[in-house]
């Protein structure tokens, strides 16, 4: 077995996404995207995508919102992947780095504004020329000053490409185009296992120690309480951690013991308090113990966010989720009246409009979930995944990323009114039976369907 899909196997095993310890991997690792979805088996290698649209997940043929093989070799096998709003990127067994998707931020081959590279590529060398391999995770994301990936290689540096303005650079520059890789230098004798970027950087170091930069100068972000953002500085944690989580205006690590520890501006999706994000909310800027705070009945075996929710797996495999409920994503069965929302089946992106603050028990009965997958770009529905290989996905479901067959029924109808086909509590999934699609109309357009879009389709019977 290749010696990189073996330290990522371990790595998933300890401190990935999938964070839960026992002998054998996932049946499935999943990538999930704002607007596709990957699934690799780990029993073949091979990897697949969900979309509605067959190039948002590099496969050049396929049946939309079933799985696609993506257009990637066929003769190797493939260990992780990573997708944010419109790129992706995934990892094969060699550690080389395949991506494609809109790259007009500078994310490969100095490629101009609104370029897209519509098959998968390898990304051949880094900044300096080197060959650019041994990658044994992938990130992709989106913030506030732009768009980009990140990766960890085996031999524990860290590498980021993209617009890493904001402090991302890591170098004591505030950051700039870089359309290859780059190394970001992590203090002396540190090797870093984990990677999370979204507003910040997170890195989990195999000591247990975390590190934080970018930010674009918000130290209520960074839980170090320094201004600097533009070098990494350790978040001083009582005990070492081992695993992390957020990446943007909510951050987590996750302690060797199962104590959860939090910080940064938005402490009402933390758990902490009980009246509402308006009410609640204060910035936190050093890590702050939750134990009190979440109450939860067992230690925390794992952890997992999107970009408004978490969700966490107990030492009893159960599976619990607070947050930001708008879009359904902490899966309690609610979210938002789209109907009543101005505009209707929109979102204007407030924060805490529907806030799930107490953790909440989800799929009661379920004692055997093993492994989550959530991530950071924009991306409001996860996956969770059982023992036994059994997935369930929630959240929003734009272009069909939940695995579940369904379809918007126009792309301009699924444009314009996202929230139509929202699944607001985990629910099985095999996305792999799939022999199709059903088309749905939006709610909206069963009531207004005529007028562009939903006179593109009639269906006032669904």
């Amino acid at each position: 077995m290749n010696k990189y899909w073996i330290l990522f196997v371990l790595s998933s095993w300890l401190v990935g996404d999938a964070v839960h310890a026992q002998s054998r991997p996932p049946k499935y690792i999943v990538g999930p995207g704002e607007y596709q979805c990957f699934f690799i088996n780990t029993a073949t290698g091979k990897i697949y995508g969900i979309s509605t649209v067959p190039s948002a997940v590099g496969a050049e043929t396929g049946i939309p919102a079933t799985p696609m093989l993506v257009g990637v070799p066929q003769d190797r096998r493939w260990i992780a992947a990573a997708s944010g709003l419109h790129h992706s990127l995934v990892v094969d067994e060699h550690g080389e780095v395949w991506m494609w998707g809109a790259v007009g931020a500078g994310m490969e081959g100095n490629q101009g504004p609104g370029a897209v590279i519509e098959k998968p590529t390898r990304i051949v060398t880094d900044s300096l020329g080197n060959p650019f391999k041994g990658v044994v995770q992938v990130v992709a994301w989106s913030n506030y000053i732009g768009i980009g990936s990140g990766a960890i290689k085996s031999d524990g540096t860290v590498w980021v490409w993209g617009n890493t303005g904001g402090g991302i650079r890591g170098n004591g520059q505030f950051g700039q185009v870089n359309s290859k890789p780059v190394q970001v230098l992590m203090p002396k004798g540190k090797k870093m296992i984990r990677l999370v970027i979204g507003e910040i950087a997170i890195a989990l170091a195999s000591d247990g120690t975390v590190w934080t930069w970018g930010g674009y100068g918000r130290k209520d972000v960074l839980g170090t309480n320094t201004a600097d953002f533009m070098h990494p500085h350790q978040v001083i944690l009582p005990q070492a951690a081992k695993d992390i989580a957020g990446g943007n205006l909510f951050n987590y690590a996750l302690g060797s013991n199962g104590t959860l520890y939090g910080w940064g501006a938005y402490s009402a999706y933390m758990g902490i308090g009980r009246k509402g994000y308006m009410a609640d909310n204060f910035t936190i800027n050093t890590p702050r113990d939750l134990t009190n705070d979440l109450k939860l009945p067992h230690r925390i075996a794992s952890i997992s966010t999107n970009s408004v929710s978490t969700h966490v797996i107990l030492t009893d495999s159960t599976l619990w989720g607070w947050g930001d409920n708008t879009m359904g994503c902490v899966g309690n069965g609610k979210e938002i009246d789209w109907a009543a929302y101005n505009p209707p089946y929109a979102w204007n992106w407030g924060p805490g409009e529907l806030m799930q603050q107490q953790p909440v028990r989800l799929v009661a009965g379920v004692h055997n979930f093993t492994h989550l997958f959530g991530g950071s770009a924009a991306i409001f529905y996860c996956y969770a995944e059982t023992a036994t290989g059994q997935l369930y996905s929630w959240g929003r479901n734009k272009a069909g990323v939940l695995g579940n067959g369904v379809m918007g029924a126009t792309s301009a109808i699924e444009g314009k009114y996202p929230n139509s086909w929202d699944v607001t509590v985990p629910t099985k999934v095999d996305p792999f039976a799939l022999k199709g699609y059903t088309l749905v109309n939006s709610p909206y357009c069963r009531l207004h369907p005529d007028g562009f879009p939903c006179n593109q389709y009639k269906d006032n019977v669904r």
